[in-house]
């Protein structure tokens, strides 16, 4: 069984590596073709594609928190800010509580960078839809 979880997240991670290359991708033939043309500006859509890429990980993230599959941190890795929290609360609460906190702390992190890019994707057509119309 651990080791169809362990499949199971390298898939995922391979996956979001996948998806972020795309985004990259489609950025840089944007902007190849905009390079051309004399007036060009930057395009904003790429960029809140990427963010909201990296907020699907952090829900995906704080769900494996919340579903048991990812392991607590231990306060040996480089996070910081976040991970420390959850450090703080499973050593003063204990594990369950420790699990809850990564788990809604993650995905609340996830959510608020998918509102993010979501935000910038429609900014970016609501002004492209606005130059259209003029």
């Amino acid at each position: 069984m651990r080791g169809m979880r362990i499949i199971l997240q390298i898939v995922i991670v391979f996956a979001g590596a996948i998806a972020l290359l795309l985004a990259f991708t489609f950025y840089l033939k944007e902007q190849t073709e905009s390079r051309l043309s004399p007036g060009r500006k930057i395009n904003y859509k790429p960029m809140g594609i990427v963010i909201l890429l990296l907020g699907a990980f952090g829900i995906f993230h704080g769900l494996s928190y919340l579903a048991g599959s990812e392991a607590l941190p231990d306060g040996s890795g480089r996070c910081r800010a976040v991970c420390g929290l959850v450090l703080l609360a499973t050593q003063s609460f204990g594990e369950s509580v420790g699990r809850l906190v990564a788990g809604f702390l993650w995905s609340f992190v996830g959510l608020f960078l998918c509102y993010v890019g979501y935000s910038t994707v429609g900014w970016v057509e609501q002004r492209e839809n606005h130059r259209i119309g003029e």
